[in-house]
């Protein structure tokens, strides 16, 4: 009988491919850290040549040791939203942004509501007192500039002609509102006005 012997290599990832995956999850895990070690070597060595070199070196690598400076803090921030962005930090401050978005919203909206509310009032109430106290159903109709029964020119704000009499407005009488001696029914209620007299 021949026994079958499992070979424990097979399956199983050799050790070389192990160390690549390892190095490469440190990669991947530690990108910022290796970002921040070489940025901090360059810029270090970049001020020990400023150090070193004068006045004029100084100012020929300061553009370059600003741009170091400029990078590790970009890589910081970078590296501090990544952890924000992976802890649910970020989701959860959008969210609450956008819920006080909606609330600031809901509130002006009333607030606005509350003014043309007023306004509407503060506007009718001007208006009565600019025709004398008179309610808007009252205020007269103008007169045509001309009489349609007689053709005579008319006073502004004559309710009758001065030269034949005829009646240059009515008034409608279910809710009491100033019309044109023309009109058929009510612009107001909508009440049929019959035959003119």
């Amino acid at each position: 009988m021949s026994t079958i012997h499992k070979n424990p290599t097979v399956g199983t990832p050799s050790f070389g491919s192990r160390i690549r995956r390892g190095v490469l999850r440190f990669l991947l895990r530690s990108w910022a850290g290796l970002l921040l070690i070489i940025l901090l070597s360059l810029a270090i060595l970049t001020a020990y040549q400023m150090w070193r070199g004068g006045l004029v070196v100084t100012l020929s690598l300061l553009s370059q040791f600003v741009t170091n400076l400029i990078l590790i803090a970009a890589v910081l921030v970078v590296r501090h939203l990544v952890k924000l962005w992976q802890s649910g930090a970020i989701r959860d401050m959008l969210l609450e942004g956008l819920m006080q978005g909606q609330t600031t919203i809901k509130s002006t909206m009333e607030d606005a509501r509350g003014a043309l509310a007023s306004l509407s009032k503060d506007v009718k109430e001007d208006l009565q007192e600019m025709m004398g106290g008179k309610a808007a159903s009252t205020i007269p109709v103008p007169a045509p500039s001309r009489c349609p029964s007689c053709n005579r020119p008319i006073r502004v704000g004559a309710n009758f002609c001065d030269g034949c009499g005829a009646a240059l407005t009515r008034t409608c009488p279910e809710c009491g509102r100033v019309l044109s001696a023309q009109a058929r029914f009510c612009d107001a209620c909508g009440a049929p006005l019959g035959q003119e007299k």
